[in-house]
């Protein structure tokens, strides 16, 4: 029995030294950096440093010691929360992230795995700006994604990366959490005192009547003449007189077709009567 016993000890070694050579200790990773002291005494202190611990593949986003106060004042389970939304369920070094195609993704974080996130409050948003700059931000809709990538810390691959961010990601929706920026603003567009004097000064109806004014009168020549100008007057008073001088010119025209008529009528009796005549002598 001794012997099989050592015999199993001696084929388990190899896989107990791989083990413990892939484990790692988040605060032993941080302790040689004094600037994320906080930070690491907020997750001894939310008792998030064994979760952290015994996950195989994982990202933690850190926030130095000058800029960690904005979530100082959150209630402990609020700061909880918080701390679990800087947790990558996930490697991510800097190529990695540089490697990935699309503009924009969502990652999936610890606070997601309690079971108790909502609106999206369990996932960040990376995303890459112009300049080839990296920001992070909670995927809640109308979150700021303010959180820029500063450096690597601490990389292990493929099981643990710690990367350094400009300033705590803090979900709108958290107890505690400030309210949402980009919310107050569409308001502001939607009042109806600030939009009336654009109202009056654009209005949409005044250019649409000017066009429809000026196809109609485009064809007529005497809609580019005012109302009161003499042409005006001059071509209503001629109007009514026009019948009457063309039933003039009609009469006088009938009149010396008339009379030419009786003039060529007479000078062939005269002629008619002169041949009779002749031929009578």
């Amino acid at each position: 029995m001794a012997l099989n016993s050592q015999v199993v000890i001696l084929l388990l070694l190899p896989f107990l030294l791989l083990s413990s050579a892939m484990a790692f200790n988040i605060t032993m990773i941080l302790e040689p950096f004094p600037e994320f002291a906080t930070f690491s005494n907020y997750l001894s202190q939310t008792k998030l440093v064994h979760e952290i611990n015994h996950r195989q593949t994982i990202t933690v986003l850190v926030v130095d010691n000058s800029r960690i106060s904005a979530i100082s004042s959150l209630p402990e389970e609020s700061l909880k929360h918080v701390m679990e939304v800087h947790v990558i369920l996930d490697y991510y070094d800097i190529r990695k992230i540089s490697s990935i195609p699309r503009k924009s993704f969502l990652l999936t974080t610890l606070f997601q795995t309690t079971g108790i996130a909502t609106n999206r409050m369990g996932f960040l948003n990376l995303t890459h700006k112009a300049g080839k700059s990296v920001v992070f931000g909670s995927a809640v809709r109308g979150a700021p994604h303010t959180s820029i990538l500063i450096k690597k810390i601490v990389t292990m691959p493929y099981n643990i990366s710690v990367l350094q961010i400009s300033e705590p990601i803090i979900p709108p929706g958290i107890y505690g959490a400030p309210p949402i920026a980009p919310v107050s603003a569409p308001p502001k567009k939607t009042d109806p005192s600030m939009e009336a004097p654009e109202a009056d000064d654009t209005s949409i109806e005044s250019p649409e009547d000017d066009i429809v004014d000026a196809l109609a009168d485009a064809p007529g020549e005497s809609a580019e003449t005012p109302a009161d100008s003499p042409k005006a007057d001059e071509s209503v008073s001629d109007a009514p007189e026009e019948p009457s001088t063309l039933r003039k010119k009609v009469i006088n025209v009938s009149a010396s077709t008339s009379l030419s008529s009786r003039l060529s009528i007479g000078a062939i009796l005269r002629l008619v009567m002169g041949i009779v005549f002749l031929r009578a002598l």
